[in-house]
């Protein structure tokens, strides 16, 4: 359950963070580790926002490496540094993650088709897939391999491009998928609570003020219960909020006049039901505006996720929800891409849609995409000892997390003694006595849905069932069975007959908005 706000009003310490998401939680699990004292506050559940709304992938990095116009780019020394160094990054956070935590990613093969004129060929590609391997410690292979174009005639992707002829080789390799971003938040902030540190989602900050001596004071409420409030102060405050960096750090009082860090681009992404020759096979390239688009295989499904679109996002950052005009554009394009598929908007089971909080740069409309996960020392902005990282993404946020650690040590010392985080993924206990909620998907049982109730700062069905367990996110599931799984958790959560209602019908809300679904 939710540590009560009356529990820590008034304490005092180390780290302070705004935002529980991908860059948040993994700050506070390692700060915590690393002996600092910690409390982190979402106002929303954790992982609610555009981490649940990613793509899911644990790339190589090999793409980073691909000029987009000419080789000539990559010999400018700060995009070789950004795409270098990015590569580098995702094939160590790759294998990182794939020895430690197996039981949250999927494996599955990518298919890149090069055509004649692209500004690569297929030898530059061989010499950066070499390079990634230099940077393979954990041995995680990258299954690296070129088909020519008579080779490619048998893969169901690449054998129907569009201008096959103009077809000069296609690159396969070795990918993996997160299983579901918002649990390896949820494990993320659950270990740093059992390394100490105070976590707390639907908690608000009203207030945020510079102290004259230095450090911060949050003014705290419960978003649920409005009445109840906390005050806290700490020395360090990290703004990890996403797409909400910008409107939070003109929050802070006294006022100042921090620096744009933030563009939002909206990203939709489709979950569609291809032909079974598809099965188990992925593709990736550029769409007819020259951004990236792909159809991978969704895990452990007979499904594909089509994704993305790329589109500048000046809306409510509480409302961003995918549209039928994004549902057509990610459907022509494709279609567009493989003829073949000729995709109709029956064949979506449903969409989702998030707003990404890339680096804002002046000279780039749609922001600075590389390098990813970006920490920012706020100092130059007016706000002293306060940190934001942007452009995010889930495949770096270990590494994100360790970079925020260093840059606190060289401003403060830890307040406790160190201790071994764990990225081991948390499993539900063994019951093997209790019933599935649904047949479909016999490994999700009622007493996963109690447990989580009763352990995870559960307050909602759509917690429950999306970020808990998962299984929103692979299936639909009726008002009966619905209300079934709201009945499960009632005693715990202390819902009547009124309020088991409401969470069903809220449940079916919000699919139908944020999903495109019923």
């Amino acid at each position: 359950m939710r540590p009560a706000l009356s529990a820590f009003d008034g304490q005092h310490f180390d780290v302070l963070i705004i935002g529980g998401g991908i860059s948040g939680t993994p700050a506070a699990q390692h700060l915590s580790g690393a002996g600092y004292t910690v409390c982190l506050v979402e106002k929303n559940d954790f992982a609610s926002g555009a981490t649940s709304r990613s793509g899911r992938l644990l790339h190589c990095g090999l793409r980073y490496l691909a000029p987009s116009r000419s080789l000539w780019e990559l010999l400018r020394p700060e995009v070789f540094a950004a795409a270098f160094g990015t590569a580098k990054r995702s094939m160590e956070a790759r294998g990182q993650f794939v020895l430690s935590t197996p039981e949250r990613v999927d494996r599955m093969e990518t298919a890149i088709p090069i055509f004649k004129g692209a500004p690569y060929s297929g030898w530059q590609i061989d010499l950066g897939a070499r390079l990634l391997q230099r940077f393979n410690k954990n041995n995680v292979p990258l299954d690296y391999r070129r088909l020519s174009p008579v080779e490619a005639r048998s893969h169901p992707f690449a054998g129907k491009v569009r201008d096959s002829g103009k077809l000069s080789t296609v690159v396969m390799f070795r990918d993996y998928q997160f299983d579901w971003p918002e649990r390896i938040c949820i494990d993320a902030a659950l270990d740093a609570q059992r390394l100490g540190a105070v976590i707390r989602n639907y908690t608000t900050a009203t207030s945020i003020e510079r102290l004259p001596a230095g450090g911060w004071k949050l003014d705290l409420v419960d978003t649920l219960a409005p009445t109840n409030r906390a005050s806290v102060t700490g020395e360090i405050l990290l703004n990890m909020t996403g797409t909400w960096i910008d409107q939070l750090n003109r929050q802070v009082s006294p006022p100042t006049e921090p620096q744009r860090k933030i563009v939002a681009v909206k990203g939709v992404h489709l979950l569609a039901r291809l032909p079974t020759e598809y099965l188990g096979y992925g593709i990736a390239g550029m769409n007819r505006e020259g951004e990236q688009i792909f159809c991978v295989p969704w895990a452990r499904s007979d499904k594909h996720v089509i994704g993305v679109t790329e589109t500048i996002y000046e809306g409510n950052l509480d409302d961003v929800r995918p549209e039928e005009g994004d549902v057509s554009f990610l459907l022509e394009e494709m279609t567009h891409f493989i003829p073949a598929l000729k995709l109709k908007r029956a064949d979506v089971h449903f969409a989702w849609a998030g707003a990404r909080p890339i680096t804002y740069d002046p000279n780039r409309p749609k922001g600075r995409r590389l390098p990813f996960s970006v920490l920012q020392d706020l100092t130059n902005d007016g706000l002293p000892g306060a940190f934001a990282i942007t452009w995010a993404t889930i495949m770096l946020h270990r590494s994100a997390g360790r970079e925020v650690v260093r840059a606190i040590q060289d401003r403060l010392k830890p307040s406790r003694e160190k201790r071994e985080i764990s990225y081991k993924a948390r499993q539900f206990p063994e019951n093997p006595i209790s019933p599935a909620l649904l047949d479909a998907c016999p490994d999700i049982k009622i007493a996963d849905l109690r447990f989580a109730a009763e352990h995870e700062q559960t307050e909602t069905l759509v917690d429950l069932l999306f970020r808990r367990t998962g299984l929103g996110w692979r299936t639909s599931i009726d008002p009966p069975t619905l209300r079934r799984a709201a009945e499960a958790v009632a005693d715990i959560l202390r819902w009547d007959n009124a309020r088991i209602s409401e969470e069903v019908q809220s449940y079916l809300g919000y699919v139908r908005r944020y999903h495109l679904q019923g």
